[in-house]
């Protein structure tokens, strides 16, 4: 079950998300309700210290990007945003994207058939 919770993060959260920070989230819900709103602004707090931290290190940094492709084109980039949208949303950006795909085959059909004029 925590492969399919990873797969919904991004590749920002996977690399700040340290096993603790998780266990203290997924243990805020069962904590006292009192101190439930100090655990969520204190796993907030070292999420951030850790994306600070971070960014201070490069070499973490060029982990992040071995997962991006910096050929890759618009289509890519909206397919993984739509992997975390939700319900109206994730049916506009879907729509969207079969729009986008659906014109990009119009302009290729029409330049194969320029060419061959």
């Amino acid at each position: 079950m925590y492969e399919q919770d990873e797969e919904k993060m991004t590749p920002l959260d996977q690399m700040i998300a340290e096993d603790q920070l998780q266990m203290l989230k997924a243990a805020i819900p069962y904590s006292n309700p009192r101190f439930q709103p100090i655990l969520s602004v204190f796993a907030k707090c070292l999420e951030l210290e850790r994306t600070i931290s971070l960014f201070t290190q490069p070499t973490e940094l060029s982990m992040m990007s071995e997962n991006t492709h910096s050929t890759s084109n618009p289509i890519d980039m909206l397919n993984d945003i739509a992997r975390f949208a939700t319900g109206e949303r994730k049916e506009s950006l879907e729509a969207f994207i079969q729009t986008f795909e659906t014109l990009q085959l119009v302009h290729t059909c029409g330049e194969v058939q320029n060419d061959t004029e």
